[in-house]
């Protein structure tokens, strides 16, 4: 499996989101989470890790607080999707 998923319907339904929102944030995490560092692999991290990590590297990589949000649900749905979790609340 790829390390850093393609957003699918699957992952869109699992997280109650579009799956259009999770391709954005899948883009913005490949432009953007490796121009300071390494990119750290959605399943790498647990999704508390990602809720914490992001409002600190949004504002590094001066994204908006929508963009921002699109890369946290993205991340934590391909966690969901590397580790077969079910994320649903």
């Amino acid at each position: 499996m790829d390390p850093i998923p393609a957003a699918t319907p699957e992952m869109a339904l699992e997280m109650g989101v579009e799956q259009d929102q999770l391709a954005r944030g899948r883009e913005l995490y490949m432009a953007n989470c490796a121009r300071c560092h390494e990119r750290v692999l959605p399943g790498k991290m647990d999704p508390e890790y990602w809720r914490g990590v992001m409002p600190h590297m949004g504002e590094n990589a001066e994204l908006s607080k929508s963009q921002e949000t699109d890369v946290l649900i993205y991340l934590m749905a391909a966690h969901g999707t590397v580790h077969g979790m079910n994320l649903e609340h």
